[in-house]
Formats: structure tokens, C-alpha cells, sequence
């Protein structure tokens, strides 16, 4: 990542908390615990004079959320589901599915390494996946604040490990008052409306 104002700057970048852009440190001002860029400090400046507090999470749904993995899942079961048709469908039309090769029995290792790999670098690049931008949500840190690297990897990882027990995982989630599943609470992380 580079600063938006600064080309030549590439180390301790931070993503504004308002827009959600890049930005060095001499661009960013923090309010609130929270990084701002001139043009959202004004914006948020005028919310604390007005007494309006945008710092609370508005937390975005379940229905949100499930509406994002089942998205995030289409673009990867699909083409997944379309390997097992093209070596079993022969194989049932000749009625030999003894036949089927070893190999089938390891397709969950790739898709789950290819998941782990998409979560982590959508996360990290835009704190969203194609499914979670679709449904108009983004991962932030508990205090709203934009997730740090190792945030986004640990958070793909603990996902990708608990996504065979993806029920269990979503279980806190219909009984925390943030809606937070297990890979939330184990990254230190938030899912909001954008």
C-alpha cells in the first residue's frame, strides 16, 4: 500500500476510518481512537460539535453475513462441483463408481487452501470479499477501526479451519449483542454495514 497524497510512501500506511483510504502517517490525525484524512476530520469534527456519535458500530445482520459466504462460497463450490461432474458423470453412465480415482477423495484440501487465500488477501486489500461487497458489509476491528494484516490472515485462518463446522462457528452469533461468530472473536473483529 501507498499514501494517497504521498506516491513515495510506503511504510506505516493506515486506512482512513472514514473512507477507507490509504494514508501515511503525517496525513492521518487520530480522533476518537480512530485514524482520519483532512477531508473525513472535518466530517467527523462537524459530528462531535453537533453531537452526533458515529463511532458506534452499526453491525450489519446474519442474514447479511450468510448472504456474503453463500456468495463467497457459490464462486468457489461451483467451479469445484463442476470437476466431480466431469469424472463421475462417465463414470456413472458405465455404472463404474468403483472406479473413481483416489485423488477425488482430497478435493476439500485445494478449495479450502484457495479459500484461505481469497479471505485473507480480499480481506487485507479491502477489508471485504466479492460476497461481502455484494451485501454491503466490511470486516473492521472491535473499536470500528480499519483490521490490521495479521487480522485479515488470522481471521481467514480461523474461518477456513472452522468451516467444516460452519454451524458451530455461527453459533455465537444469534447470541452475542455484536453478532460476533467464533472467527470474529478469535481476530478481534466486526462485520458492519458500509
Amino acid at each position: 500500500m501507498i499514501c494517497t497524497n504521498h506516491a513515495e510512501v510506503s511504510e506505516a500506511i493506515r486506512r482512513c476510518a472514514g473512507c477507507m483510504n490509504p494514508f501515511c502517517h503525517d496525513c492521518l490525525v487520530d480522533m476518537q481512537m480512530r485514524p482520519y484524512c483532512a477531508v473525513c476530520k472535518q466530517e467527523q469534527l462537524l459530528d462531535v460539535i453537533s453531537g452526533v456519535d458515529r463511532t458506534r458500530l452499526e453491525l450489519a445482520s446474519i442474514w447479511r453475513r450468510f448472504g456474503g459466504m453463500v456468495i463467497d462460497g457459490l464462486l468457489f463450490s461451483v467451479p469445484l462441483w463442476v470437476v466431480y461432474a466431469m469424472v463421475l458423470l462417465p463414470q456413472i453412465a458405465g455404472n463404474k463408481m468403483s472406479d473413481t480415482p483416489f485423488w477425488m477423495n482430497f478435493l476439500g484440501l485445494p478449495y479450502a487452501l484457495l479459500t484461505f487465500l481469497y479471505e485473507g488477501a480480499m480481506l487485507q486489500a479491502r477489508s471485504q470479499t466479492l460476497g461481502k461487497m455484494a451485501m454491503q458489509v466490511r470486516v473492521v476491528r472491535a473499536d470500528g477501526s480499519p483490521i490490521s494484516k495479521g487480522q485479515a490472515w488470522g481471521r481467514a485462518l480461523a474461518k477456513t479451519l472452522l468451516g467444516y463446522l460452519w454451524f458451530v462457528d455461527y453459533i455465537p452469533a444469534f447470541f452475542t449483542r455484536e453478532r460476533t461468530t467464533l472467527h470474529d472473536l478469535i481476530a478481534n473483529t466486526r462485520v458492519v454495514n458500509v
